[in-house]
């Protein structure tokens, strides 16, 4: 059983690709446990799959949360009795997950959760949660990580054993066509994309600070701003430098065309996991800017799937930013190698590893 008890956001689309990666494996026959939701639950039974609904919540009234955390525990009980299974994953912790996670231990079933941050981000309100949370890591028989940096995080503050983590890798994220041929006209600008929730950790102002620079040295580019939060202090430097801005949330119909449009995604962040904007990028072969932070140094492999600044300031992301701009053999390079190495970051590589583990670690259980 593979569960995710969020409402919207990249770990939906995550679910639905991991869902299609399964239906290719022959000697796997998954349930989904899922947030009741009108638009994810319904696409998941689309594609044939075998989906357990439960309610959720969607504010914070302790009634309401304790309510529906009885409901959804009795079905996931109810479900879990009725059909063997080998192994539960969370494929994302809920608030509700360190309390799921001994029941499913209770009924003799191995419990395995994917850790995607070791800490809180800066400027992230939900990050109040996070030791919450990582209580699911101490109780997972497997801890699944999606980054090398995460891994060694949790591994060096004790919260888990070596021999309990299995560091992968983010796999590529698809929303709508990825275009056949990335190709850019040698004297149009380099159109950059900043996207994704609007935080304090995703280092908004360091790119406009770099933006700046190579705006007053003639590097020739524009920038586009798109997703939701609050960036009020930053508006009239976006004005100022002529930027598109769409502060809004990007429904996952309107991300492949906003993909499209641009030649480069930035991953400016100051501190960070791993990137699920970078695993976007990659899976529209767009090449991506970042910053040698957490796991975005993994993600992005300077030369091959991005540039990789050199440092953690303005100016060497400007410098970053600059290669990109004016080296079109380095541009086209980058998009033909992320074509090129596709299957290398597939959600099938990412599953079929994390099934193998399954397989070899709990074999005898």
């Amino acid at each position: 059983m593979f569960v995710y008890l969020g409402r919207r956001g990249s770990l939906g689309q995550f679910t639905l690709q991991l869902a299609g990666a399964a239906a290719d494996i022959s000697d796997l026959d998954p349930y989904y446990m899922v947030a009741n939701s009108e638009g994810f639950a319904p696409r998941l039974s689309q594609l044939g799959c075998a989906v357990v609904k439960v309610d959720t919540y969607r504010r914070w009234p302790i009634a309401s949360i304790i309510g529906n955390f009885t409901a959804a525990r009795r079905t996931m009980i109810s479900a879990l009795s009725h059909k063997p299974m080998d192994a539960v994953v969370t494929l994302m912790p809920h608030i509700w997950s360190p309390m799921l996670a001994p029941a499913i231990k209770r009924l003799g079933i191995s419990y395995v959760t994917v850790a995607h941050d070791a800490v809180a981000h800066p400027g992230d309100p939900t990050g109040i949660l996070t030791p919450w949370l990582l209580r699911d890591v101490a109780l997972a028989d497997l801890v699944v990580t999606l980054s090398q940096s995460v891994a060694d995080r949790l591994v060096s503050e004790r919260r888990v054993a070596p021999c309990q983590v299995l560091p992968l890798f983010h796999p590529d994220l698809h929303y709508g066509e990825q275009l056949p041929q990335r190709q850019r006209s040698r004297e149009a600008p380099l159109r950059l994309l900043f996207f994704g929730r609007m935080m304090k950790y995703k280092g908004l102002p360091l790119l406009l600070d770099a933006i700046e620079m190579l705006r007053s040295e003639g590097v020739n580019l524009t920038l586009c701003v798109a997703g939701l939060g609050n960036i009020d202090s930053e508006r009239p430097r976006l004005v100022a430098l002529g930027a598109e801005v769409i502060n809004s949330w990007i429904e996952d119909s309107a991300v492949g065309p906003l993909l499209h449009r641009h030649d480069a995604m930035v991953v400016s962040y100051i501190e960070a996991s791993q990137s699920g904007v970078a695993a976007t990028a990659f899976g529209n072969f767009l090449p991506v800017v970042g910053v040698p932070v957490g796991g975005i140094a993994e993600q992005v492999i300077d030369g091959r799937t991005g540039v990789l600044a050199q440092g953690l300031d303005a100016r060497s992301l400007a410098n970053a930013i600059r290669r990109l701009t004016v080296d079109h053999e380095l541009y086209e390079s980058i998009c033909k190698h992320l074509r090129a190495t596709a299957p290398e970051r597939s959600m099938r590589r990412f599953l079929g590893a994390l099934m193998d583990a399954i397989e070899i670690r709990f074999a005898n259980t």
